[in-house]
């Protein structure tokens, strides 16, 4: 599946649900997505419906994770 994923192509064949997409990018980006907020297609996403939320081809997708530090 190709997407595009905070502005740059992303392709996967593992993945088919916002739920599949995070667990695959906390493997590739070291970092823990759980309190993430996700847009598919300009739509914001909660995190109740990532299981749920299927994810199609070509589909815009954002990814914003908050970091706080001192």
């Amino acid at each position: 599946m190709n997407i595009l994923l905070n502005g740059k192509d992303y392709s996967s064949e593992k993945i088919s649900t916002v739920k599949e997409l995070l667990m695959e990018l906390e493997r590739e980006w070291s970092i823990e997505l759980g309190g993430a907020v996700v847009l598919v297609n300009d739509e914001i996403v909660k995190k109740d419906r990532w299981e749920a939320t299927e994810i199609s081809e070509n589909a815009e997708i954002e990814v914003l994770s908050f970091v706080s530090g001192g």
